[in-house]
């Protein structure tokens, strides 16, 4: 484990603690707890029956492949994590009617991380007393490192649904632990070739604290926006417990006559810095990452006008993903929970145990080196979400495509597929 991931735990925490007293929070995913119901949203994600998900059910059959979760369902992790929990199941299911995996049973046990670093260690403990074969982790590095120290000395192959720190790619983590998300860097290359694609030569970043993923995703943006000729024209950060910070975002609007704004932010947050951007008469094109995905905020927001998000996949079912197997994941979500999912999040479920299928039917066994080695192999692996590729320490999908999204008010469209170096070709 390096240096750098062990560093994240205690300055998430740090933050967690300085949040704890104000009950303003939003869904992010280091720095926020379980959202706020918002007026008409879709009921809270259930996690479908998992009969084997506690240690008090029934004896685990003796040739079955056993995939551990370590997913929140409670806490404010369970906004990330359980959707993708539910398509991974959804797709165990249906692996295990087909037949299992190299004709053996498959069993997903899960157990809820509560969104506490100490119920995730213990419940990495428990997982190996069961010989799991494979460890689905939280989508967050900081809470997801406690499991991450326990299994490391056991060599079990872990993946990350949709773990989105850039230490997924370098290897950090662990030579066998694997994410399937989007990185926050790879993000920030998406939005940069948006916005020029565009014609847009300066930006306005603002960034929304309650999230690390979103605020490294725009820091990312910085970078890369400036190193590509751009121009921007200033950063501001935003707390909804100092909604002081708000005027100097809107005098800093003002004086640099920005041609766009990236956003980086969370779908509850959002509204307190975005309606007052556009009540003040700023009408500049918005560009936000996969935090924002979703259209249950559009209402919060009078004349969001120009909005430009980045998805996993479409979820809007008047404008439905080009993809049928992105389709089929979601209407398998829609008949497990009773509601569409939210956001494009919960297809990277569903990939994470596709990869793992398909690593083990390659080695033609469980065993975790041999899994391990075919999943570093993936060279443009087409899975639901967009083709993967791993390479040498690169674990996690960095030069994947990802959906855009646009708003036409009051409602959020597909509109292309768009990767980092070519955001206006389709593909």
């Amino acid at each position: 484990m390096g240096r750098s991931g062990a560093r994240l735990a205690p300055l998430a925490m740090l933050v967690l603690l300085a949040g704890a007293g104000c009950g303003l929070f939003s869904e992010g995913t280091v720095i926020s707890p379980v959202p706020i119901a918002e007026e008409g949203a879709p009921p809270a994600v259930q996690s479908p029956p998992i009969p084997t998900a506690t240690f008090a059910g029934p004896p685990l059959p003796s040739d079955a492949v056993v995939i551990g979760a370590l997913l929140a369902t409670s806490g404010f992790l369970a906004d990330h994590d359980e959707p993708a929990l539910v398509a991974a199941q959804n797709r165990v299911d249906a692996l295990n009617n087909a037949g299992g995996l190299l004709g053996r049973p498959v069993v997903l046990r899960h157990i809820d991380s509560h969104t506490e670093m100490s119920s995730i260690r213990r419940g990495a403990e428990r997982l190996l007393l069961d010989g799991v074969d494979l460890v689905l982790i939280t989508c967050d590095a900081a809470f997801a490192q406690p499991a991450l120290d326990v299994l490391a000395t056991s060599g079990t192959v872990v993946i990350s649904p949709c773990g989105t720190d850039d230490l997924w790619i370098t290897g950090e983590l662990g030579e066998r632990v694997f994410s399937l998300g989007t990185p926050a860097s790879a993000e920030a290359a998406i939005l940069t070739s948006l916005v020029a694609d565009r014609g847009l030569s300066s930006a306005t970043v603002i960034i929304d604290q309650t999230s690390a993923e979103a605020a490294a995703v725009c820091e990312a943006f910085e970078r890369g926006f400036e190193a590509s000729g751009g121009r921007v024209s200033g950063l501001h950060r935003y707390q909804p417990t100092d909604p002081s910070l708000l005027e100097p975002i809107l005098s800093g609007l003002a004086g640099a006559n920005s041609e766009a704004i990236v956003f980086c932010g969370t779908r509850l947050v959002a509204p307190e810095i975005l309606a007052p951007i556009r009540a003040a008469g700023f009408s500049q094109p918005v560009f936000s990452g996969s935090t924002m995905d979703g259209d249950h905020w559009l209402g919060l927001v009078p004349g969001v006008g120009d909005f430009t998000m980045l998805s996993y996949a479409s979820v809007y079912t008047d404008s439905p993903d080009p993809s049928p197997e992105v389709r089929q994941v979601l209407a398998d979500y829609l008949a497990a929970t009773g509601h569409r999912a939210r956001d494009g999040r919960a297809v990277t479920g569903h990939d994470a145990v596709e990869a793992y299928v398909r690593a083990v039917e390659r080695a033609g066994t469980t065993d975790s080196q041999a899994v391990a080695a075919e999943l570093a192999r993936f060279d443009r692996e087409e899975l639901a979400a967009g083709p993967v590729t791993f390479g040498t320490r690169v674990r996690a999908a960095r030069g994947r495509p990802m959906r855009v999204i646009t708003v036409r008010y009051p409602y959020a469209r597909f509109e292309r597929i768009a990767g980092p170096s070519s955001a206006g070709s389709a593909q």
